[in-house]
């Protein structure tokens, strides 16, 4: 038969190939029924195939019969040869609408509702601007605001031409949103920019290549393979990458040595031409001009602070390094007395570092004073300033908890400083108090930092042998090996008895030395001991240990603490083994579905939650006052008909909580948490699984054993701990340029 060409509206996809391919149904505008076939190789994406959609397939048709419950029907199928998009997928339309700022209050769920009642003639209703058919599903206010939006950035021509060059959903609607009427020209003159909305390098490389003509040497893909690189370094905490390391990661990116050495040079001719605004090279590092002048301001506004930064008008009388501090040292003795406490002289020396300098660090190990020395500081700086403000703030919701606790006083995490709290709203002398630094990344402190006006004190407080940063950088470890940083280092341990044991194997592990372990006695034993068994039965030897040792899942005096997540000895398998085991037959508790209405709630991991379930809730959630890493436990469920009733009643740090479907949606069992998920709290007894994996190092093990107050057992391969324990941390295997920025001409001695 001859070749056919025809306009083909989707009425239903009757089958998507797993690894490409789709075979779906649909009508011409004549009505005529047609069967299409797409092979892998022409659909590799199968979920780009929508019902509702337009498409223009090209192909050879034959005639077919097949049964449908009983009965013989004749279809015209068509072994396409080309298929072709004629208007936009439904996700990105969606997408777009739901992200795009210009369609403030146009959420997901109102995007979707459009979509589904108009299908891809929702586009020519919002080009025209049919408001009056919109409105039918939206409010006409929404609907205004939509069609001002597409006809603002042309959304819609921009959208189809996503969608037929495969452009995912997450990606296409960033693109539009940064680029908006000038997003085809822009990845047409340069399809690497992709790069910058996350889009898979190999995906974008192999749109450009087979789809746009793009060559193998050609310099905008030599570029854009250099970005990858150091894009990848990111990722793995490095801020800049040794020339020798972008050109072996190159190598194994293009497939091919000559083409990384052209990227080298390419690049290298450029920066000596005219100064290439992509990366730089500094002394035989390269760095993406991101990180650079991320790292360079740090750098720059900390030595500034170090130096006593223009600071007319501030309150504090100590306004630079050197200053008299016998007021400090008055109200210290007033402090001591009232509060019966005697300060050691490395606390003393702390607060007095704190109170004359614009910024200093304040270090220590786990329980060796650090809050004792904030609430002198701030006794010590409100009785001379009374009206002085200070802000407390940490990386994660539970550490800003503790503060809470440990201080009496208001504190935030970092991320809801910066968006709850204006520039102008932090008065000249404030003091800007951050704890456990060692993970705050790069980036972070980048944003807090051009979020502070001048004439503030900034206090950061960490430990740099516990966990660093998960994202780029260091910070806390950095400055702190530079003796020019105002700074002092709290070295006796305080919150564990030196009874215990844990001290002393803590101070082995911090110094890369191997412990002596205390021998495992059951809950009658104290200190930290080791329980060597095989990977397969970890799970099960953590379970009877938990037990052994007064774990009776009803509270977190015991706590397993997991290097992963997944695996044996990970928070997954621990927490559906000891769920299992404790709340198998307790109270379902219900939440409400818009499909299904009243169904079981679950955990994030797909977990029932039960009466009795000790959770953790994931989420900062100011307005009900909970933050990400709460612990707690669901102690009545409630009765459900909607989604604005309460669902149960659950304990945070003894305080209940009215929950309901949203915040549910937020917990998950806590049975076991993740070391990093506990840091800066503490628990009568810790259990660690223990197995060889690449997150396993010194910090991890340190942080994980100076959680216990009395007892830590470490259970699994013990071969791998002290591998770990001893090996260099892998923080200080993270290239970084931030040191040099800090000590350079101009900077600190």
């Amino acid at each position: 038969m001859t070749n056919l060409a025809v306009q083909i509206r989707i009425t239903s996809v009757r089958s998507r190939g797993v690894f490409g391919g789709v075979i779906f149904s649909g009508r011409t505008e004549d009505a005529t029924q047609y069967v299409v076939v797409c092979n892998h190789t022409l659909m590799p994406d199968s979920s780009m195939v929508d019902k509702g959609q337009i498409w223009k397939i090209c192909g050879i048709p034959t005639q077919r019969t097949t049964v449908v419950k009983g009965y013989q029907l004749k279809e015209t199928q068509i072994e396409a040869t080309d298929a072709e998009l004629e208007r936009p997928a439904g996700r990105n339309i969606i997408a777009w609408i739901a992200e795009s700022p210009d369609c403030v209050g146009i959420g997901r769920v109102k995007a979707a509702r459009l979509y589904e009642h108009f299908g891809t003639e929702l586009i020519e209703h919002i080009e025209n601007k049919n408001v009056m058919a919109l409105a039918t599903l939206i409010d006409p206010d929404d609907a205004q605001i939509l069609c001002h939006a597409f006809s603002k950035h042309r959304a819609a021509n921009t959208l189809l031409w996503l969608d037929r060059v495969n452009i995912p959903r997450r990606i296409g609607a960033g693109v539009v949103a940064f680029y908006k009427d000038q997003a085809e020209e822009k990845i047409l003159a340069n399809p690497y920019v992709l790069i910058a909305f996350e889009a898979s390098w190999s995906a974008v490389d192999e749109l450009a290549c087979k789809r746009f003509g793009v060559q193998l040497n050609d310099p905008k893909r030599l570029e854009s393979a250099i970005e990858e690189v150091l894009y990848r370094g990111l990722k793995d905490g490095h801020t800049c990458l040794q020339k020798k390391e972008v050109h072996i990661r190159l190598v194994r990116l293009l497939g091919s040595a000559s083409l990384a050495l052209q990227a080298l040079s390419v690049s290298g001719a450029q920066d000596a031409q005219c100064g290439n605004t992509q990366f730089k090279e500094v002394d035989g590092f390269y760095q993406s001009t991101g990180a650079y002048l991320i790292e360079s301001y740090v750098a720059q506004r900390l030595k500034a602070m170090i130096a006593g930064e223009n600071a007319q008008g501030q309150k504090s009388l100590f306004g630079l390094p050197g200053r008299d501090l016998g007021g400090v040292e008055s109200v210290l003795e007033e402090y001591e007395n009232a509060a019966n406490i005697v300060l050691t002289k490395e606390q003393r020396d702390a607060v007095l570092t704190s109170a004359g300098n614009h910024m200093s660090l304040i270090l220590g190990g786990a329980g060796t004073g650090k809050t004792t020395v904030l609430k002198a500081l701030y006794a010590a700086m409100e009785s001379l300033h009374p009206d002085i403000r200070i802000h407390q703030l940490a990386l994660a919701g539970r550490a800003a908890q503790r503060m809470v606790e440990a201080t009496g006083r208001e504190s935030m995490t970092i991320a809801g400083f910066l968006s709850r709290t204006a520039t102008w709203q932090i008065e000249m002398g404030s003091m800007i108090v951050v704890d456990e630094v060692s993970m705050v990344d790069v980036i972070l402190m980048y944003r807090l930092l051009r979020h502070l006006p001048l004439g503030v004190r900034l206090v950061l407080v960490g430990d740099p042998s516990q966990l660093p940063p998960i994202g780029p950088g260091l910070i806390l470890h950095a400055l702190a090996a530079i003796p020019a940083v105002p700074q002092v280092e709290l070295k006796v341990v305080k919150r564990q008895s030196a009874a215990s044991g844990i001290p002393q194997v803590a101070a082995a592990i911090r110094a890369h030395q191997i412990p002596e372990w205390a021998p495992y006695l059951g809950k009658s034993a104290s200190g930290v001991s080791f329980v060597p068994c095989a990977p397969e039965v970890l799970d099960d030897t953590v379970q009877r240990i938990y037990a052994e040792i007064g774990g009776d899942g009803s509270d977190s005096s015991v706590q397993i603490l997991s290097v992963t997540n997944a695996g044996f000895g990970g928070v997954k398998n621990l927490n559906c083994a000891l769920h299992s085991e404790y709340r198998m037959n307790a109270e379902q508790v219900f939440c409400f579905d818009p499909q299904f209405e009243v169904v079981n709630a679950t955990t994030l991991d797909r977990l029932p939650l039960k009466v009795g379930d000790l959770v953790m809730f994931l989420e900062n959630d100011y307005e009900l006052g909970l933050r990400n890493g709460s612990l707690g436990k669901i102690i009545k469920a409630l009765p459900v008909n909607s989604a604005d009733d309460h669902c149960c009643i659950c304990d945070f740090e003894g305080v209940e909580y009215l929950l309901k479907t949203k915040q549910l949606n937020a917990l998950n069992h806590a049975y076991a948490i993740t070391v990093h998920k506990s840091q800066g709290s503490q628990f009568q007894r810790v259990i660690v699984p223990i197995r060889a994996s690449r997150l396993l190092d010194q910090t991890l093990v340190y942080t994980a054993v100076t959680r216990g107050v009395d007892q830590v057992i470490l259970v699994g391969n013990e071969e791998a701990a002290l591998v770990a324990i001893q090996a260099p941390a892998l923080a200080t295997k993270r290239n970084i340029l931030l040191p040099k920025y800090l000590q350079e001409s101009d900077g600190l001695c």
